[in-house]
C-alpha cells in the first residue's frame, strides 16, 4: 500500500491542478442547410484550432482555457480555386486556408465574443454582436441559467430584411450578408468617430434600429447599452448554434 502512495499523490495533484485551471467547453454546431466554416480568433490564451469545417448537422467541441478571450464567427460559401487557395464569400479571413492564423479583419458577419474566467474574477461573459454586419443566425445557450446568465443571439434572418444598400449578394443575386452602416458609408455618425465618439453623441441610426428590433439580445453599435453582455460562473459550458431552430429565452 505504501508503494502506491506516490502514484496516488501524483493523480490527486493532477486533479487539483486541472480543477484550478478550469476550462469551459464550447460546443459549436451547424443546423444550417449548408456547410459552415467557423473561425476562432484569440486575443488572450489559445484554443486548439483557428478554423475548421462543419457540415450540415455536425458539431465540434472546443476547450476554452481559463483567461481565454476571443471571438467566434462563421464563414459561408467557401471553396478552393484552381491553385488551391481557400476563400469564402462571407467572413473570409484571407489566410488562403481553412485555418485563420494571425490578424483578423472585421468582416460582414455575426460575431460572438467570449471571456473565460474574466481576469480571474470567477465569471465568464458572452456577447453576440452585429455591430460589423451579419451573415448567419446564431444562438448561444449556457449550461447554467440565472438572470445574468441566459441564452442570447440573433436568430432572425437579417439577410432578408437588410436594407438594399447594405445587402451583399451572391453571384446569383441572393442576399448572403448584411453590412453595417459604418462599413458601408464610413461616416462619423455611423462609425461613432471624431466628434461623435461618445455615448451622448453617437445615437442609433435607422439601420441599427432595424437590427435592434430584430435582435434585441445582440450588440448593435459602438455605444449600444441594451444589456447584450451576459455573465455566467466560470464553470459554465456553452452550445453555440448556427441557424438555430428555436428562439432564445
Amino acid at each position: 500500500m505504501a508503494e502506491r502512495l506516490p502514484l496516488i499523490f501524483v493523480l490527486a495533484s493532477h486533479l487539483l491542478i486541472t480543477g484550478v485551471l478550469s476550462v469551459s467547453k464550447l460546443t459549436i454546431e451547424n443546423k444550417c442547410d449548408h456547410t459552415v466554416w467557423p473561425v476562432i480568433f484569440s486575443w488572450q490564451s489559445q484554443v486548439s484550432t483557428t478554423g475548421f469545417t462543419l457540415e450540415k448537422g455536425e458539431a465540434r467541441d472546443i476547450q476554452a482555457p481559463s483567461s481565454w478571450y476571443g471571438l467566434i464567427s462563421g464563414r459561408t460559401r467557401c471553396s478552393n480555386d484552381s491553385t488551391g487557395n481557400f476563400s469564402c464569400a462571407t467572413g473570409d479571413c484571407e489566410s488562403g486556408t481553412i485555418e485563420c492564423p494571425g490578424n483578423y479583419g472585421w468582416a460582414q458577419v455575426t460575431y460572438l465574443y467570449f471571456r473565460i474566467d474574466n481576469g480571474g474574477a470567477g465569471v465568464n461573459s458572452h456577447t453576440v454582436s452585429v455591430e460589423y454586419g451579419y451573415n448567419l443566425p446564431v444562438m448561444v445557450v449556457p449550461s447554467q441559467s440565472s438572470p445574468t446568465c441566459m441564452s442570447s443571439g440573433c436568430v432572425v434572418d437579417l439577410n432578408k430584411t437588410c436594407p438594399e444598400d447594405l445587402k451583399k449578394l451572391s453571384n446569383r443575386g441572393k442576399p448572403i450578408a448584411c453590412s453595417s452602416a459604418c462599413q458601408q458609408s464610413n461616416t462619423p455618425e455611423a462609425c461613432c468617430n471624431r466628434d461623435f465618439k461618445s455615448k451622448q453623441n453617437c445615437k442609433p441610426t435607422v439601420y441599427t434600429q432595424n437590427f435592434e428590433r430584430a435582435c434585441p439580445l445582440a450588440h448593435i453599435y459602438t455605444y449600444d447599452d441594451n444589456n447584450s453582455t451576459f455573465t455566467c460562473p466560470k464553470s459554465t459550458d456553452y452550445v453555440i448554434t448556427f441557424c438555430p431552430s428555436s428562439n432564445p429565452n
